[in-house]
């Protein structure tokens, strides 16, 4: 269960639907607050007024539709990377597959429960979590490393993530081979590393290539 509090806007059109999923989330899930709109329009006036955590809207709607608003999230930098969930009929499958391609992170087959909702969502929040905390992780290792060895020695880290043996690193730095050999082994004293791989792998959490 989310412990975290978190606010979600539900997006549809069926004032009944909206009004019935949006109490049980609330009774199911107290730490949430739920914000709802009846059509793209009106969503994108409370996601530019409130902060949301996770947008589910249903494709089908007047004024704008789900695909629609998609568009405009996608394209506003400052909602760019708000988690969408697209909720879809069953015989809307090439709406779901242009959803899907145009952004959407997930979608739901309506009709469906709350507690698949409730499933989708935080699996969506737990997804995000585990990639900002692996992003955060690599920004700290990139730092760690630039802070161990010297310009050259990062670039010469670099290739070898690349997949670069020596000597495709000597003619790509201008440097012999036995020069790339001595920063290679410089490099693995420094991180008490053992190999190449090792060293590609570590480039690679890194994210240095």
């Amino acid at each position: 269960m989310q412990l975290v509090p978190i606010q979600i806007l539900l997006v549809d059109d069926e004032p009944q639907l909206l009004g019935a999923v949006s109490d049980f989330l609330r009774r199911r899930r107290k730490n949430w607050t739920v914000f709802t709109a009846k059509d793209g329009v009106e969503a994108m006036r409370l996601l530019r007024a409130v902060p949301i955590d996770i947008l589910v809207a249903d494709i089908q709607m007047p004024v704008m539709d789900g695909l629609s608003l998609l568009a405009q999230v996608r394209g506003d930098p400052a909602l760019a990377h708000l988690p969408l969930i697209l909720a879809t009929a069953l015989d809307e499958r090439a709406s779901v597959r242009e959803g899907m391609a145009a952004g959407a992170d997930d979608y739901l087959t309506k009709p469906y429960s709350v507690e698949e909702l409730i499933q989708t969502i935080e699996s969506r929040l737990h997804r995000q979590e585990a990639h900002r905390s692996s992003s955060q992780d690599s920004a700290a290792l990139r730092q760690k490393v630039k802070r161990a060895l010297t310009e050259r020695e990062l670039d010469v880290l670099t290739l070898i993530g690349r997949g670069l043996v020596t000597k495709e690193i000597a003619l790509r730095l201008d440097l012999s081979s036995s020069t790339v050999s001595v920063h290679r082994a410089n490099i693995m004293a420094k991180l008490d590393l053992h190999n190449a791989a090792a060293l590609a792998a570590l480039a690679v959490r890194a994210k240095l290539v």
